[in-house]
């Protein structure tokens, strides 16, 4: 299954017109933490987190587009 890409500039477009969306912030714990840049209202989750990505995934709204960013 091939998985869409999506831009920064086609990202940005959607946060600027308002869509409903979830971002989903999968660095690795140590990219995360010393990075300045972050996307305002991802929800951090580590990779290596089984129990977290479990509890995440069962609140995710699947009629939403759901985003990840990784390094």
């Amino acid at each position: 299954m091939e998985v869409p890409r999506i831009t920064v500039h086609e990202l940005k477009a959607m946060m600027d017109k308002g869509e409903s969306m979830t971002i989903l912030d999968v660095r690795q714990s140590s990219a995360y933490s010393t990075s300045s840049k972050k996307i305002k209202g991802a929800i951090y989750l580590d990779p290596n987190n089984e129990d977290a990505i479990m509890e995440v995934v069962k609140t995710l709204d699947k009629n939403s587009p759901i985003i990840t960013y990784c390094t």
